[in-house]
């Protein structure tokens, strides 16, 4: 299976920057997915939508690290061309002669065009809509790294209160009673304004 399209480099450009636009530090490990249709292609991320014309030749769906995106676009200053064709495959994305391999590069992937967050999400919601959404659904909205960092956070904050409150006699297990409970009611919250989760 392949997608091809025939995209200006400033339209891929501009794409890129709005799609890295207000992009925290969490959000460096964040999934874009481009749907390639005949005559547009759509950019999402976490927080984030952007359409440019193509020229569709081979129609689907990509999804890459936004690590990847970044990657194409400092090379296109090197194409001396008005109008560049990427040709996408499973694990590799090529422009002429020039590639881009990545493991995490699948084509078919399609995300639920209803769910939207927002790009700077804080942790305790990003803890609480992993918690509501479970970790299939996490996974193919390409949640992972972003839950995964928000875990390594959420750990290393629990830690840390617990050895500045040792000698209080607070323990690791109280705070993160405390930490979860926070996260319930985050959730709880967020069932309210997020369809299906």
């Amino acid at each position: 299976m392949t997608v091809e399209f025939t995209v200006r480099p400033s339209d891929l450009r501009q794409a890129t920057n709005e799609l890295k636009a207000n992009r925290a530090e969490q959000g460096q490990n964040d999934f874009v997915d481009i749907l390639v249709s005949e005559c547009a292609a759509t950019f999402r991320s976490i927080g984030t939508e952007t359409e440019i014309p193509v020229n569709g030749k081979q129609p689907g769906s990509i999804r890459l690290p936004l690590r990847c995106v970044d990657c194409i676009k400092k090379v296109l200053p090197s194409f001396k061309k008005k109008e560049l064709t990427l040709v996408c495959e499973a694990g590799i994305v090529r422009i002429g002669t020039w590639s881009l391999k990545h493991p995490d590069i699948e084509l078919g992937k399609l995300p639920d065009q209803r769910f939207q967050i927002p790009v700077d999400i804080s942790v305790l919601d990003t803890l609480a809509l992993a918690d509501l959404l479970g970790s299939d659904r996490v996974a193919s909205e390409g949640m992972r790294p972003r839950v995964d960092g928000a875990i390594q956070v959420c750990r290393g904050a629990v830690l840390a209160a617990a050895d500045a409150l040792q000698s209080l006699g607070v323990t690791v297990d109280q705070l993160q009673q405390l930490v979860d409970d926070h996260i319930h009611d985050a959730a709880e919250r967020l069932r309210k304004i997020i369809p299906a989760a």
